[in-house]
């Protein structure tokens, strides 16, 4: 049986969405790198840790067909 495959926006999606829960409460917040304004053509999140932190993470489909 074939499995679902996930896009990278959805993953994305649902990162995003796992992160957020953390940090929100302590402050922190979450944007996908088209709403931040990265100038990329990959899928990313930035991260933005309560203490003023930032990161960035690159999400890129490397499963092999």
């Amino acid at each position: 049986m074939k499995k679902r495959r996930l896009s990278e926006k959805q993953f994305e999606t649902k990162l995003a969405r796992l992160i957020e829960r953390r940090i929100e409460r302590a402050g922190g917040h979450v944007t996908t790198f088209h709403d931040a304004g990265v100038l990329t053509l990959n899928r990313g999140l930035v991260v933005h840790l309560p203490n003023g932190q930032e990161y960035q993470v690159t999400i890129v489909d490397s499963t092999r067909y």
